[in-house]
Formats: C-alpha cells, structure tokens, sequence
C-alpha cells in the first residue's frame, strides 16, 4: 500500500510475479517474426539468469496499449524491442517507478536487468522509509492528538496495554494502533489517554 502513483501500483522486484515485461514492436509480418525471435531469446536469457518475465504476444492491442496495461499492473520494468532496436543491438527499458526510459545493449541484458531490478528495489524500500520517516510525529498529548491526525501520518505515543484506552481512540478520533514495533525502544511513560504507565510508544493512524 506504500507503493503507488496516480497511473496505479507499483510493485517492488522482490515481490512482482513478473519482473519484467517485454513488449515486441512490429508493423509488418517479417518484421514480427524477428522480432519475436529476439524477444524470447531474451526471455530465456532473463529466466536462466532469475528474472521473472513475460512476452506480450497480444496481437488484438497496440504496443501503447500494452505499455498502459503492464503499467497499470505495476510490472517493475518494460523491454521495449522494435526492428530499429534490433539493429542497433539494443532494448528500450522503461522504470515503472520512476517512468524513466532508457536504451540499454542486448549484450548481457540479464545481468543489466537484474543490476537495475536492485536498484529498483533500493530505491523503492529508502524512498517509502523517508516517506515513513517524514510523517511520524512523537505526541504525549491528547488534546492535540486528533488536531495531528487531520494532516494525516503517523503518531509515535505511549500507551498502557489497555483494550479500553484503544477503543476510546478509535471511537473519538477515528485512529487506531497499526504497529506495535518489535524493535522499539524501552521507555517509560504515561499512556496518552489514561495516563497509566506506558514501556513504549506505539504507533496510531488512520485507515484510509
């Protein structure tokens, strides 16, 4: 749920059943068939190397279309191959991420996907955890504790171990606990609704 823009999902590598979706490009008969010679020897290179992967053979849809469906799906990476690509020993990638395209050298293809499929995947986890990091506020005080919630995140506060406390939370603010960190930090303090004692914070939001 932390991975999405306004095109849909994005799904990190290490979770897509397909890593990476080739999409052949091709007006004329000949044409296709080369170019489908290509793409699947690519195929079996990515599979032999671990990559998940797939080729669009759907001849009822248009290569845009195509590029539209694999990212709606939140496929990590398109390979792009048309008949100029071909010539000049290359593929069109394309970063579901970041929707940034690049050619890249069919020479050791596999081993540039799997290089890139990693750095997808960094670069998902530090952003989702700077997001994470930006929207977490420490608050003690009740009163203010719904004011915060309304420009939404998280809130680290302490909290007694009590079904009751929880419960008037979530029936006068809406919020409820979502995480109990298993490495959290030992401290003492006031449960923020009772004011009974508290080992650690806990962390409250919103279900959206």
């Amino acid at each position: 749920m932390a991975h999405g823009d306004d095109n849909g999902i994005v799904i990190p590598p290490k979770l897509s059943s397909i890593q990476a979706a080739i999409i052949p490009i091709a007006r004329k008969p000949e044409e296709k068939v080369r170019v489908l010679e290509v793409a699947h020897r690519i195929a079996a290179d990515f599979k032999a190397a671990g990559v998940s992967c797939k080729v669009d053979e759907r001849d009822q849809y248009s290569p845009g279309w195509k590029f539209n469906d694999w990212e709606k799906r939140g496929v990590p990476l398109r390979i792009e191959l048309g008949p100029k690509d071909i010539e000049k020993n290359q593929v069109v990638i394309a970063r579901r991420d970041t929707s940034e395209k690049s050619p890249a050298s069919q020479s050791d293809l596999a081993a540039t996907v799997l290089g890139l499929l990693n750095t997808v995947q960094k670069s998902m986890f530090d952003r989702a955890v700077e997001f994470r990091e930006r929207n977490s506020y420490q608050v003690d005080d009740y009163g203010k504790f719904n004011d915060m919630l309304e420009s939404g995140g998280f809130l680290w506060s302490h909290w007694c171990g009590s079904d009751a406390c929880e419960e008037r939370v979530k029936a006068e603010t809406k919020a409820t606990i979502r995480c109990i960190p298993l490495q959290r930090e030992k401290e003492n303090g006031k449960c923020l609704v009772c004011g009974g004692h508290s080992d650690g914070r806990v962390i409250f939001a919103r279900a959206y």
